[in-house]
């Protein structure tokens, strides 16, 4: 059972809560009927928007054209991932969507760095902090994540409560590419978008994250982590609750596990691949990312009883109030729109707070 602090537990640090319990189909109607207008209005708009970023490039799409680029994706999904694809075809169904506008949602910034758009991948910065530094004892795992005003009204926390395998909560757009979350089993995962200039037709980064999360343990999340190939690229982090942890980074067709000598320092990760091996295939830079990498790093090299209100003053956020003071490297967005994750997977707790809403920093449990 979660637990919800908060006045109201159906909305957790400003961002919406859906549970879903049941089978992969049962779970997806239900998802496809509660959110069905969001998907459909957030579907056209990512549509719309891969199209016009895509026409500078030399491809020429249409809506049909799109579905038909993403037609191949569906059966990646089915192969590798039946009980997601299960979901994602019951909630198209219910929500009147073909199910190639949903793995629009789910894929859309892998499709950029597929098609060569010129545009840079969507900001946020990754902290980890181990046990020896924090007041509780536990390690823990943060995504801030910078993200488009116009993307605000569809964040959604999703919880899901399968019949068989772990019950999961994780940060979603409309119940769909999620970017961060716990699992029942011990694993908290994240991933910072990366633009490369080798995707190739395979998975998405987003199905790979939700693939984690159901992993029945921490070397089954590692493995899951590294399919390939993939439309776009990512660095995917996974934590424990016994505090292990990697960050695998990924192009469309290179694979890489970040080295990990002091595995008591916290570690930080924003948009740009660290390593040697992917920088050839590195696409458009993101141009705040080094400048959050030095600034995050430079916060927390002597950190010691950090908690997660700790964390959330690392990013600007005001404890007393909505607002965010200091927002890193990231003073042009007006407004700005940050939502920021704390995750403690010992303790299997997820602390959330979003800019512009009058709620502070919130837990919700699994």
């Amino acid at each position: 059972m979660a637990v919800a602090s908060g006045p109201n537990a159906e909305v957790i640090g400003g961002v919406p809560l859906v549970s879903v319990i049941g089978t992969p189909r049962t779970m997806g109607e239900h998802l496809g009927s509660r959110l069905k207008p969001r998907l459909q209005v957030l579907s056209q708009y990512l549509a719309d928007q891969l199209c016009t970023q895509a026409r500078p490039g030399g491809h020429n799409l249409t809506p049909k054209k799109l579905r038909d680029l993403i037609e191949p994706s569906l059966g990646h999904l089915q192969r590798h991932e039946p009980s997601l694809w299960m979901e994602l075809e019951a909630m198209a169904h219910a929500s009147e969507l073909p199910p190639a506008d949903l793995m629009l949602i789910h894929g859309y910034g892998d499709l950029l760095s597929y098609l060569g758009c010129q545009v840079s991948a969507n900001p946020s910065t990754f902290v980890a902090v181990d046990s020896t530094h924090t007041q509780s004892g536990n390690a823990l795992m943060a995504l801030c994540w910078y993200l488009d005003p116009a993307l605000f009204p569809y964040l959604t926390l999703l919880r899901r409560l399968p019949t068989h395998g772990p019950a999961t909560l994780c940060l979603t757009l409309a119940g769909l590419r999620p970017v961060t979350g716990l699992s029942e089993a011990g694993i908290a995962v994240a991933s910072n978008e990366l633009r490369v200039s080798d995707g190739a037709a395979g998975m998405y980064t987003s199905h790979q994250l939700a693939s984690m999360l159901t992993s029945p343990g921490f070397d089954d999340a590692l493995r899951r982590a590294q399919v390939g190939p993939r439309h776009g690229g990512a660095a995917l982090h996974g934590l424990s609750g016994k505090g292990e942890r990697f960050t695998v980074e990924l192009s469309g067709q290179q694979t890489v596990k970040l080295n990990d000598p002091m595995p008591s320092s916290p570690r930080v990760h924003t948009n740009h691949p660290l390593s040697e091996t992917l920088m050839p295939v590195s696409g458009v830079g993101e141009p705040t990312s080094k400048m959050r990498l030095e600034q995050m790093a430079g916060q927390v090299v002597a950190v010691n009883g950090v908690t997660p209100s700790a964390i959330m003053s690392w990013f600007g956020f005001d404890p007393q109030t909505s607002t965010a003071k200091r927002v890193e490297a990231d003073s042009e967005r007006v407004p700005i729109s940050l939502v920021l994750v704390v995750l403690d997977p010992h303790s299997k707790e997820l602390h959330i707070r979003r800019s512009g809403v009058p709620s502070g920093l919130e837990t919700i449990r699994l």
